[in-house]
């Protein structure tokens, strides 16, 4: 049973804390068993949602504009994960969406790497 005097945003940020630090380490956190209580649909609506949580303190500039734009890629790599992303189209028609995830990803590949 969770702890009455901390709230769920707490225990949750408390998650986010523990994996950063997982990842700070090159740990790999163990997982538990599918818990069954995130739908697809959900995990889709919490990237919206973020989203939204990223882009009005960037068009207010409580955030740097480089750092939501980064944040923002960050999250898109999580929702092509999730459910593939609607092409991304260059001026020539070309879907360009492919090549910028496979820079992000590389980006965190390298990240990951410079820990080390």
């Amino acid at each position: 049973m969770p702890e009455p005097n901390v709230d769920l945003g707490m225990r949750l940020y408390g998650m986010m804390q523990f994996l950063l630090s997982e990842f700070a380490t090159q740990s790999a956190p163990q997982a538990a068993a599918p818990r069954n209580v995130v739908s697809k649909e959900d995990a889709l609506d919490a990237v919206v949602l973020l989203a939204a949580a990223i882009d009005q303190p960037s068009q207010q500039g409580v955030i740097p504009r480089e750092h939501a734009k980064h944040m923002a890629s960050l999250l898109m790599v999580i929702r092509d994960y999730i459910q593939p992303l609607p092409p991304g189209f260059d001026e020539d028609g070309t879907d360009i969406a492919t090549a910028d995830l496979a820079e992000m990803v590389n980006g965190i590949h390298a990240a990951k790497r410079d820990l080390l």
